[in-house]
């Protein structure tokens, strides 16, 4: 038994916090998420997963463990048993819950996409008084669009400075017209308050158990912007999902969460974040290390990574509906400069 397998297996059978303690603890599956270890136990007829956090663990645990144990009840998440946040033995928290009998959602079922939407309507319109915080997600389009503008300016200094002169050029046309837009739709959210959010809604994280989408992993759980949520899970299938699917999704929610300017709201953050995903790819390119670029792997990587940049530089264009000849050829030509350069 591996390390730290096998200290988790100590703390089940022995920690005076866990609910297992003195019971027979079978560990039948172990694997890795991106900030965690999980594994699958049986222990007093219960079947169950055992998730040590690698980081963060004080405050994605508990937002998890709120987030299941409020929605549990309506079969919309996995029944928490116990949350540890000093669990004897483990350098981690732990979070223990009921195991989800079911399968993948397919995303290209429809009859799976409707049980999701109906299963985020009813996080979304969850009693806010019984959330106790705030998820790492933007609150509102003002708090969004600040972060997000914030960041853009700097970034157009730096580009000026190395010489990307048409990108430097389109990113605040970019963001002019980001502005306009978010003055134009603020009067929306003036009477939509935050609302309990899972954070994290992808598609990878949704099981289906008899015919209901059970949403795992709350760890971003919290009181957030329903609008932003829905958003970020239409964005993310933006490629996949023909635009008549994901407008028949979006009405569908706004009938079942009985929030009819809800797609308004939705529709204006999609139109914004290509910028946002074009903003953080700069920044990353930016941060990228002399070090880090004579790897063998960055040059591998730089075909690709000069495609997806430019290719997100191109939808933000699109998405923001800015009329103005790009030279296509020179902008991938500036995006090379950006990865090759040398940390300013």
């Amino acid at each position: 038994m591996s390390e730290p397998t096998a200290s988790v297996y100590a703390y089940l059978t022995s920690a005076p916090a866990s609910g297992f303690a003195g019971l027979r603890v079978e560990l039948l599956e172990h694997w890795r998420g991106d900030d965690n270890l999980l594994w699958k136990v049986r222990a007093g007829g219960e079947t169950a997963v055992v998730k040590l956090f690698l980081d963060a663990g004080q405050a994605r645990g508990r937002r998890q463990f709120d987030g299941q144990q409020i929605f549990a009840p309506q079969g919309i998440a996995p029944q928490p048993l116990w949350f540890d946040r000093y669990p004897e033995g483990l350098a981690r928290q732990v979070l223990v819950y009921r195991w989800v009998e079911g399968r993948a959602l397919q995303p290209d079922d429809v009859h799976d996409l409707t049980a999701l939407v109906a299963s985020v309507a009813a996080v979304h319109g969850g009693n806010v008084d019984a959330v106790r915080r705030l998820s790492p997600r933007a609150l509102n389009l003002e708090y969004f669009w600040s972060m997000l503008s914030g960041g853009l300016k700097p970034m157009q200094r730096w580009l000026e400075e190395i010489g990307c002169h048409q990108i430097s050029t389109l990113l605040p046309l970019l963001e002019r017209r980001g502005e306009a837009l978010v003055t134009e739709a603020a009067p929306l959210w003036r009477s939509a308050s935050p609302t309990p959010v899972h954070g994290d809604l992808r598609v990878e994280n949704v099981v289906l158990q008899g015919g209901r989408a059970v949403l795992l992993d709350w760890e971003m759980f919290g009181l957030g912007d329903a609008a932003l949520e829905v958003a970020e899970f239409l964005h993310q299938q933006r490629r996949r999902w023909r635009p008549a699917l994901q407008e028949h999704l979006l009405a569908e929610y706004a009938s079942l969460s009985g929030d009819l300017a809800a797609p308004e709201r939705v529709t204006l953050y999609r139109r914004l974040l290509p910028l946002r995903d074009a903003s953080f790819l700069l920044n990353g390119a930016r941060q990228t290390t002399p070090e880090e670029r004579a790897q063998p792997e960055f040059s591998d990587s730089l075909p690709w990574l000069v495609e997806t940049l430019a290719r997100s530089l191109l939808e933000c264009a699109e998405a923001l509906e800015l009329r103005m000849d790009l030279d296509v050829d020179g902008l991938r030509r500036e995006v090379e400069l950006i990865f090759r350069r040398t940390n300013l």
